[in-house]
């Protein structure tokens, strides 16, 4: 059994990492029988399993927007960042080592890990990168966004990890041209593909459908397709010993052609009348279809912190408009027969402004309910699984609830979003908050079909993603 080493940051509070890293396990898992050991490049923690754990979700905590913070030099947090990572060394250097010495490759990525942090990721890019080249062990790039601007540190860093990588796969087409301009000799093995968190249905489903025979199948279908870059498989020759016992089995092929129908942009469950219908999961985590009778349809509205614009955007959206945006937005879908339902990915500045802002403003107002802050990406996922339609902010909760054909409206903030969305052809379908919410929630269209191009898009980048996850593996 090969053993993958998948760096990334699977422990953040905000789930939409944790998502990432449960996703990305999946998608390898549906290659046959390998082993994937998380380690945290940022907290130093190793995790053999991301399946669902006890525990408790982050205390609703604000983030400071005080002039001290604001008037704190970048240069005093990249120092800052510098030597809490050189202290880290000595407990995170010995383990990681280990860690490597145990795995076959080494995949570094998921999530916008291509961004200086004040030095944050750099440095902790850096460490694994290092360390995989020290040992000689393949380091992948794995479906990761990149944009600037770097410091002088970070661009160095960055290359020569990049440099040193096998193969590099970015989400979205922006991120590569954005890493490219930095250096163009990685042209040759630097790819855009897509966001693992289209492969949600699929993941949570697992445990019912038997996705591992039922991926051991599609593997044998769609291996020998072309390869992307660099691949130690042949161009996806190789047959694991799952895939083997798999074609013998009678369940196996049934659970292949479910397999197939991953990959199949016309494999939508649809209703009598030929509608398709929006997913949704019952607490036990059994996948049931939305009535269409229903008497009121819910709503997800998945709210973050506005404050985040101001690390990653030029926009700028103070708490108190955000907030009386979200409530204006509550009261235009309850005069649409609405429920709604306000969630969060469980950051702790996010619950905080939840807390503090949202729920005194929507006080009174009928069927409208706020779920448990999440702790798990299990919570998560069934809180987003339980709408009809959602409308979002971070980017982690607008991508699973598409990937299920939820009606889906990203409320823009941050150009990964955008750019993201704009590659799945889901533009129309982008928000602008300076739009008042009345106007901005009557123009959407929150009981229609999803739109066949988009279902077909996702499903190829789906397939290219399967594809060359595959042709990176040991």
């Amino acid at each position: 059994m090969a053993t993958v080493l998948l760096a990334g940051v699977p422990k953040s509070p905000n789930l939409g990492d944790g998502l990432i890293a449960r996703t990305l396990t999946h998608i390898i898992h549906m290659h046959g029988s390998h082993k994937v050991i998380h380690f945290d490049i940022t907290q130093g923690e190793v995790e053999e399993g991301i399946a669902e754990r006890a525990a408790q979700p982050s205390l609703p905590r604000i983030n400071d927007a005080g002039l001290k913070k604001r008037a704190t030099p970048d240069s005093l947090r990249m120092m800052k960042a510098y030597w809490i990572h050189r202290k880290k060394d000595a407990t995170v250097g010995e383990p990681l080592k280990e860690l490597v010495a145990q795995s076959d490759a080494v995949f570094l990525g998921g999530g916008h890990l291509l961004i200086d942090t004040y030095l944050t990721f750099p440095l902790a890019v850096k460490r694994v990168a290092d360390e995989a080249r020290r040992q000689r062990k393949p380091l992948h790039i794995v479906l990761v966004g990149a944009r600037g601007p770097w410091s002088s540190p970070a661009r160095h860093w960055f290359r020569r990890a990049c440099k040193y990588a096998t193969t590099i796969t970015l989400r979205d087409e922006e991120s590569r041209k954005f890493l490219l301009d930095k250096d163009p000799s990685l042209a040759g093995k630097t790819f855009a593909l897509s966001d693992p968190a289209l492969f949600t249905r699929e993941t949570f489903e697992a445990a019912l459908s038997g996705v591992r025979e039922a991926a051991a199948a599609a593997d044998r279908e769609f291996g020998s397709v072309p390869a992307y870059g660099a691949s130690g498989r042949g161009k996806g020759s190789r047959r694991s010993a799952a895939s083997s016992s798999a074609a013998a089995s009678p369940a196996a092929a049934s659970a292949g052609r479910r397999a197939s129908a991953l990959f199949d942009a016309n494999a939508v469950d649809a209703d009598a009348g030929g509608r398709v219908s929006a997913y949704r999961s019952n607490p036990g985590g059994i996948r049931v279809v939305a009535s269409a009778t229903a008497e009121r349809r819910i709503v997800g509205l998945g709210i973050m912190d506005p404050n985040e614009l101001k690390r990653a955007s030029e926009h700028r959206w103070e708490r108190e408009t955000c907030a009386d945006w979200w409530r204006d937005a509550a009261a235009t879908l309850l005069a649409q027969d609405c429920e709604v339902r306000v969630f969060t990915n469980g950051a702790a500045t996010d619950n905080g402004f939840v807390e503090e802002y949202v729920k005194p403003r929507c006080e009174g107002l009928p069927h409208v309910s706020f779920y448990p802050y999440p702790s798990t990406v299990d919570a998560l996922y069934r809180q987003i699984a339980e709408c009809d339609a959602v409308i979002a902010q971070r980017l982690h909760a607008c991508l699973p609830s598409a990937a299920m054909l939820k009606p889906t409206y990203a409320i823009v903030w941050d150009k990964k979003l955008s750019d993201i969305f704009t590659d799945l052809g889901l533009a129309d379908k982008l928000v602008d908050f300076r739009i008042p919410a009345a106007q901005a929630v009557a123009a959407m269209k929150l009981t229609a079909d999803p739109n066949q191009a988009f279902i077909h898009t996702m499903q190829r980048k789906k397939k290219e993603i399967y594809e060359q996850i595959g042709r990176m593996l040991p």
